[in-house]
């Protein structure tokens, strides 16, 4: 799947949520990134898991992890409901980036080509040392410090921009896969869950 396909999909569905019905500037835009990296961060410290689903069939019980096993056992339809976890968070920092990417409508700038596959972005390593932050603190410390740079990069740039953003997200999704989990799936499947949110998922900004 391409990028721009990709961007344009998450920034229109924000759109229609009321996300940029004001102008909104690049420090609180980067300002709700960090926050669904540091989401990420305690849900690992509540000890939750990559994924996982409010089960209404065993919710007594507390939040029922439901992969293929447990959904035949307890009889869980996944379907139309909210993925959390650690992943889920990491990939809500992704979609945030995409919707600032299709904000700013600029793809790979310098490139011989006008687009990239996304897939590409964490088939490939972004660093040759990312086994070293496989601890998620350490993930979320190099996801926090990528996010930051994009300040530095002026606004009359946002070709940097973009590129900027674009290695942070391929870092966050990379990791994810190296979880043993599909990066672009999980990002699917809470993109069409934020299709039926209410607006601005209920919060003030």
């Amino acid at each position: 799947m391409l990028v721009s396909e990709l961007a344009k999909m998450v920034h229109e569905n924000a759109v229609e949520h009321g996300w940029w019905e004001d102008e909104r500037e690049a420090p609180e835009i980067l300002a709700l990134i960090h926050s669904e990296w540091s989401e990420a961060l305690e849900e690992a410290r509540a000890g939750r898991p990559l994924v996982w689903y409010m089960c209404s069939a065993c919710e007594d019980e507390g939040p029922c992890v439901v992969d293929a096993n447990t959904a035949i056992a307890c009889g869980f339809d996944r379907a139309g409901k909210k993925p959390e976890g650690v992943a889920v968070e990491l990939i809500d920092g992704c979609i945030r980036i995409l919707d600032y990417i299709g904000k700013l409508g600029v793809i790979v700038p310098g490139s011989e080509e006008s687009d990239v596959v996304i897939e590409k972005l964490y088939t490939e390593k972004p660093f040759k040392d990312i086994e070293s932050w496989e601890k998620l603190p350490v993930l979320v410390a190099h996801l926090h410090f990528h996010t930051s740079a994009v300040m530095k990069i002026k606004e009359e740039f946002p070709a940097g921009r973009v590129v900027q953003m674009l290695l942070t997200l391929s870092i966050a999704m990379s990791w994810v896969k190296k979880q043993g989990i599909d990066p672009l799936a999980i990002l699917l499947e809470k993109h069409e869950y934020n299709k039926t949110r209410p607006y601005k998922h209920g919060k003030r900004f």
